[in-house]
C-alpha cells in the first residue's frame, strides 16, 4: 500500500484530476489554445489531517481547491468524497456535498456581500441546506460567532464595520455552521497583516482540534505552512512534483523546484547565514504552452535531455515521501 493509494481513513482522493480552460479569441470567440491549469494530479487527504498545497504564483493552487469544490468543472480524472466520486454529478446531487466540504476564501472583503449583514450571510447556508431558519438559525450562528471569537451582537453589521482579520473569521463561521469534515483554505491568511495572520492560524488550529476538521491548506508562504500543516504537497505548472510529511520536506527536500523554495525562505535572525543559492532563472512558462518532459526542465539547474523529453512520475523514497523528479539522490 503506498501513499498515493486510498486508506480506510482517507477522506478525499483526487486521482489525474486536469482542468483545463479554452483560451477564446476574436469576435467569434473561438479557441485558440488551452490553459493547463491542473494537469495530471493525484493525491489523498486524510481525516483530521492538514495538507498544505505549495508553490509560485500561477502553478494551479487555486484552480485544484475550485476543482475539488466543483465551483469550476475538471475536464478529467477523479474526486472522491468519503469514497463516493463526485466529479459527474449534477447540481443537485453535488449539495450533499458542499455541505461537508466548505471553503475559506483568501480575500475576506469580495467573499461577503457587502448588502446582507453578516448574521445573515452566515444563516444563508443553514437555510439553504433545509437544516434552520428564523430564531434557531440565529441562534446557531450567534454561538459560531463565539466560537470564532466574535460578539453575537456582531450579527448585526455590514462587513464594511469590521477589519481584515475580523472579515475572515466571518467567512471561517460561514465555512464553520455546516459542520463540514473538510474545509479548503485557499491563502486563508495571505492578505492580512502578520500579527493578525497569527490569530486566524491559532483559530484554525483550535477549531480542528474541536471539530475533527480536515483543512486542505492552500499558500505560497512556507513559513505558516510550516507550522500548521502535517503534510506537504509541492506545486508547479499544474503537477505536484513532491509530496512529504513536514517533517520530511524541510530536512530532505528531494525535487530541484522544492531545494528552490526552500532556499527563497528569508531568514529572520541576524547572525543565522544561510548556504547561497542560485536563484532559479527565468519565470514559470505559461500554463497555455508548458515545455515537454519535465514541467521544471528550463530552469532547473541539474536537467538533462531525458528530462526535456519524457515527464517523471511520483516517485517513492519511502516513509510517504514522493517526488517527480528523474535526477534526485535516493
Amino acid at each position: 500500500m503506498n501513499e498515493l493509494s486510498p486508506l480506510p481513513d482517507d477522506l478525499l482522493q483526487v486521482r489525474d484530476l486536469e482542468t483545463h480552460f479554452p483560451v477564446l479569441t476574436g469576435i467569434l470567440g473561438r479557441a485558440s489554445g488551452v490553459v493547463h491549469a491542473v494537469d495530471g494530479v493525484s493525491f489523498t487527504l486524510r481525516r483530521g489531517e492538514t495538507l498544505g498545497l505549495v508553490g509560485e504564483s500561477g502553478s494551479g493552487k487555486s484552480t485544484l481547491g475550485k476543482s475539488i469544490m466543483r465551483l469550476v468543472n475538471p475536464t478529467a480524472g477523479s474526486i472522491k468524497i468519503n469514497g463516493q466520486e463526485i466529479t459527474g454529478l449534477s447540481k443537485s446531487q453535488m449539495k450533499p456535498f458542499r455541505r461537508n466540504v466548505q471553503m475559506v476564501f483568501q480575500d475576506p472583503y469580495s467573499s461577503l456581500n457587502p448588502r446582507l449583514r453578516v448574521g445573515k450571510i452566515v444563516a444563508e447556508a443553514l437555510k439553504v441546506h433545509g437544516i434552520a431558519d428564523g430564531k434557531e438559525a440565529r441562534d446557531i450562528v450567534a454561538e459560531i460567532f463565539r466560537k470564532v471569537g466574535l460578539r453575537a451582537s456582531d450579527m448585526r453589521k455590514f462587513p464594511n464595520e469590521f477589519s481584515g482579520g475580523q472579515r475572515q473569521r466571518i467567512g471561517i463561521a460561514r465555512a464553520l455552521v455546516l459542520n463540514p469534515s473538510l474545509i479548503i483554505a485557499d491563502e486563508a491568511v495571505s492578505a492580512l497583516d502578520v500579527s493578525v495572520q497569527a490569530q486566524v492560524i491559532n483559530l484554525l488550529m483550535d477549531l480542528q482540534k474541536e471539530f475533527g476538521l480536515s483543512y486542505l491548506f492552500i499558500a505560497h508562504d512556507l513559513s505558516i505552512v510550516a507550522q500548521v500543516c502535517d503534510r506537504i504537497a509541492v506545486m508547479y505548472l499544474g503537477q505536484i512534483v513532491e509530496i512529504a510529511t513536514r517533517r520530511d520536506l524541510f530536512r530532505d527536500p528531494r525535487h530541484p523546484y522544492t531545494q528552490s523554495l526552500l532556499a527563497s525562505i528569508p531568514v529572520s535572525h541576524p547572525g543565522l547565514r544561510r548556504a547561497k543559492t542560485e536563484l532559479l532563472p527565468g519565470d514559470i512558462p505559461s500554463a497555455t504552452r508548458p515545455p515537454p518532459g519535465c514541467r521544471f526542465n528550463t530552469r532547473c539547474p541539474i536537467a538533462t535531455d531525458r528530462c526535456r523529453a519524457e515527464r517523471p512520475v511520483l516517485k517513492d523514497y519511502g516513509d510517504g515521501h514522493w517526488a517527480a523528479c528523474f535526477n534526485c539522490t535516493p
